[in-house]
């Protein structure tokens, strides 16, 4: 049997470079279709709230049947901005990624100084608890991690992808409908 050699520190700086680089380049192309969800979203808001107002004060329905005609058209505006909020958390990825990669490395220097020193710990009792201890931070660092970018999962769930598709529609046939509902209030 072989023993595998760890990766040397310049070979992992150049991955970490070469794998920020691209996230780099990404970036601004997340930033326009970002701001682009966003404008949609806030023109669902302003179209329902629209919408809600020719109903109520200028038809004369009643409130509960205007409330409910103006949530069920907030719904798509509601579905586009998991998506905008998916979008903003993504523009943060490069340094999450940095951090998570120089996490790894001083790990892998640690673990390899140990073994070349000869460094094996006896697992008794206290060995135990300070492993249990160790594993315990581990995953409250990974919680932390996935619960405040667990929406990302969004942008690459086909339902939740169909969903935006169908919700980016709903907001442009809601733009016909706001249009179509001022031109009877002018004429």
């Amino acid at each position: 049997m072989s023993k595998s050699t760890p990766p040397s520190n310049s070979t992992l700086i150049k991955e970490k470079d070469r794998l920020l680089a691209t996230f780099e380049r990404m970036i601004p192309l997340v930033d326009s279709i970002s701001d682009s969800v966003r404008f949609a979203v806030l023109m669902g808001v302003a179209l329902t709230l629209w919408i809600f107002v020719f109903l109520f004060a200028l038809k004369g329905y009643e409130l509960i049947t205007a409330m409910i005609i103006a949530v069920i058209t907030l719904i798509p505006a509601l579905i586009l901005s998991r998506f905008w909020w998916a979008l903003e958390e993504l523009k943060n990825l490069p340094d999450i990624l940095s951090e998570a990669l120089d996490d790894a490395k001083d790990e892998v220097q640690a673990t390899v100084k140990n073994l070349k020193a000869n460094k094996t710990q006896k697992m008794g009792l206290f060995g135990s608890m300070k492993s249990l201890f160790n594993l315990r931070s581990i995953l409250s660092e990974a919680d932390d991690l996935l619960g405040s970018y667990i929406s990302i999962s969004a942008l690459v769930n086909p339902f939740w992808l169909i969903l935006g598709v169908l919700s980016l529609l709903g907001v442009l046939i809601l733009i016909l409908i706001g249009g179509i509902l001022a031109l009877f209030t002018l004429f």
